[in-house]
C-alpha cells in the first residue's frame, strides 16, 4: 500500500502528507480561506485522478509497469469505476498501454529517464500506515516536512516480501516499481538490511543496524536504556527483573536484551537477577509468559516491557490477576506513544523526542540524495525518563 500523492489535488486544498487518507497520518492544509465547496462531480474526480497519474508518470515513480487497480484504488482513496475511466483517458492519450487482465505499460519517458533525479524518498514498511502507533507516525510526518521544504517527497511503500526471509524478489519488484533517490528502512529485519546493502543502494535506517551493515542507521540507544531501567527497578528493591520482548530478529530488541543482561551482570553482587522472557507477541501469549513469570520462585517483582500495546495488555492483566502495582510488581515501559498518557495508575516509561528522531534520518537522507555521500554512522539518541505510579518509590523511602 502506498501513499496518496499531494500536488495534483484542486489548489485550494492540498493533502500535505504520505499515506492513504487517515486522520492520524493526515492533515488538510488550506491555501486560503475558500467558501464551502461543492459536491464533486465523478467527472471532476476523474480528472484530477489522471492529473495526479500524470505527474508521478512525469516523476517516474514507476519504471515499466504501473501498479494494479486494487492497489491505486487504495492509494487515490477512489473507486475501480473511476480509476478506470482515468486509465482509458491516458491510455487515449498513449501514456500507458495494456490493460484487460495485464498489467498496465507505461509509455512516457519520465523526467528521471531524461537524466533529472527523482524527487521521491520511498519509506518501506512491512505494515500499513494505517497500523503504525501514534508515535511512529508523529516522525514519519516531521520526516515528511522536512523532506519537503528541501524539495523531496516522502513516499510509503508497504511491502510485507522484503522482509521475508528471502527478500530478493520482493526487493527487485519494489525497485522496478518505486523509482526513489534514497529509501528509508522501518522495522528492516537483517535479511532486508544486507541485501540493500550489497545493491549498494542509497539507504537509511530508521532503527539500529544489524551486527556487520553498514547502512547509516538512527535510533534509540536501547542497550543504555535498558542498562538504566534495570538500575532503576533494582533502586526500588526489585531482586526479579525480567524484559517482557517479543520474538523477533530487530536489532533493536536484540540490543535492548544485551543493554539488559549486562546490567544484571553488574547487580548480581546486590542480590538481582535479571532474565529476558520472550512472547509470541499475541495478548494470549503475553498473558500465559506473565503468569509464568509471577508464578515463580521467586516471582518477577520488576518489569521492563518493550512495545507500549503490549504494557496495556501486561498491566491490564496483572490487575485482572490481582496483583498491586507497584507493591508487589513494579513496571516500566521501554517505549511511549501518547495513549500510555491515559492509563492508571500512570506508566513509568521512556520517551523519544520524534522531531529530533525524524531530523537525523532527514540529515542523512540529504546527505545521499544531494552530496553523493555514503555515510556510515550509527546514530544513538537517548530517550527521557518520564516517571509514573507503576515505578513505586526508591528503596527506603
Amino acid at each position: 500500500m502506498g501513499s496518496i500523492w499531494p500536488g495534483a489535488l484542486p489548489k485550494a486544498i492540498e493533502y500535505t502528507c504520505s499515506g492513504p487518507r487517515h486522520p492520524k497520518a493526515c492533515r488538510m492544509a488550506p491555501d486560503h480561506p475558500t467558501p464551502e465547496p461543492l459536491l464533486p462531480q465523478r467527472h471532476s474526480l476523474v480528472a484530477q485522478t489522471v492529473a495526479i497519474l500524470r505527474a508521478n508518470l512525469r516523476e517516474g515513480v514507476w519504471k515499466d509497469f504501473l501498479p494494479g487497480e486494487l492497489e491505486l484504488c487504495e492509494r487515490l482513496q477512489i473507486s475501480r469505476v473511476t480509476l478506470r475511466a482515468a486509465l482509458d483517458q491516458l491510455q487515449r492519450e498513449k501514456w500507458i498501454q495494456g490493460g484487460q487482465g495485464r498489467r498496465r505499460r507505461i509509455l512516457v519517458r519520465s523526467r528521471a529517464v531524461r537524466g533529472t533525479d527523482s524527487k521521491v524518498v520511498v519509506l518501506l514498511s512491512p505494515v500499513s500506515i494505517l497500523t503504525l502507533s501514534t508515535s511512529a507516525l508523529f516522525w514519519v510526518d516531521a520526516l515528511r516536512e522536512h523532506l519537503a521544504a528541501a524539495g523531496y517527497r516522502l513516499e510509503f511503500h508497504t511491502s510485507p516480501g522484503c522482509y521475508a526471509p528471502h527478500p530478493e524478489r520482493a526487493i527487485e519488484a519494489a525497485l522496478q516499481q518505486m523509482r526513489a533517490a534514497a529509501w528509508v528502512l522501518y522495522l528492516s529485519t537483517e535479511p532486508l538490511q544486507r541485501a540493500l546493502a550489497q545493491r549498494n543502494l542509497p539507504c537509511v535506517i530508521a532503527g539500529s543496524a544489524h551486527a556487520g551493515i553498514e547502512l547509516p542507521s538512527v535510533d534509540i540507544d536501547y542497550a543504555a536504556t535498558c542498562r538504566h531501567a534495570a538500575g532503576l527497578l533494582a533502586a526500588r528493591g526489585r531482586r526479579r527483573l525480567a524484559l517482557l520482548m517479543p520474538r523477533g530478529g530487530q536489532a533493536g530488541n536484540l540490543q535492548s536484551e544485551r543493554g539488559f543482561l549486562e546490567a544484571g551482570e553488574k547487580l548480581k553482587a546486590d542480590g538481582v537477577e535479571t532474565l529476558v522472557a520472550h512472547h509470541d507477541g499475541t495478548p494470549d501469549g503475553l498473558c500465559r509468559r506473565l503468569d509464568e513469570l509471577i508464578a515463580g520462585a521467586p516471582p518477577v517483582d520488576g518489569l521492563l516491557v518493550a512495545k507500549p500495546v503490549h504494557v496495556v495488555t501486561a498491566l491490564s492483566h496483572l490487575l485482572r490477576r490481582g496483583v498491586m502495582l507497584p507493591r508487589q510488581v513494579a513496571l516500566v515501559s521501554r517505549d511511549h506513544d501518547p495513549f500510555l498518557d491515559h492509563l492508571v495508575p500512570t506508566v513509568a516509561r521512556y520517551q523519544r523526542n520524534p522531531t529530533q528522531f525524524a531530523r537525523k534520518i532527514f540529515r542523512l537522507v540529504l546527505e545521499l540524495v544531494q552530496e553523493g555521500l555514503r555515510p556510515r554512522q550509527h546514530i544513538l539518541l537517548m530517550p527521557e525518563l518520564v516517571s509514573g505510579e507503576t515505578l513505586g518509590a526508591k528503596a527506603g523511602r
